[in-house]
């Protein structure tokens, strides 16, 4: 998204880590540092700065439109991460393209909601990329109506 968003038009970006240079601030994530890298190497500051979406959102960029998937019960990735950076992304001018996060209290990083949660967050996933893509899903809609 941040590196080519050029070649997007919609992201859907589910539980996500963001902010690479503190992600190991964050529950669980200590436990990741041998296969991330710490911010206290030098070379591995270097690495996850380079790739760490967060610190690469350009204030000239419209990026494509993004729905961000994020619950509190996630102990794993962090819902600061999707709140930094869809604060970043909606603050600029140059965003004309929606960018929605999709939270609840009650969402974790493994699937133990009840079904029917599942399934309408699904429906609101697919919703959100058919619009953002202009797919057609009315019915006669042509061929495009196979992807639900």
């Amino acid at each position: 998204m941040t590196q080519r968003p050029d070649l997007f038009r919609a992201v859907l970006c589910i539980a996500p880590l963001l902010d690479m240079l503190r992600y190991e601030r964050f529950d669980r994530a200590t436990e990741w540092r041998r296969e991330y890298g710490t911010v206290e190497d030098p070379l591995d500051f270097q690495a996850l700065y380079a790739y760490s979406p967060y610190h690469h959102v350009t204030q000239s960029t419209n990026y494509p439109s993004t729905l961000f998937v994020v619950g509190d019960k996630d102990d794993r990735c962090n819902p600061a991460h999707v709140r930094k950076m869809a604060e970043a992304l909606q603050d600029r001018p140059a965003q004309t393209s929606p960018v929605i996060v999709d939270y609840s209290e009650e969402r974790g990083h493994a699937p133990v909601l009840p079904l029917s949660v599942r399934v309408s967050a699904l429906a609101r996933r697919i919703a959100f990329l058919c619009r953002e893509l202009h797919v057609d899903v009315s019915e006669g809609g042509g061929h495009e109506t196979a992807c639900l």
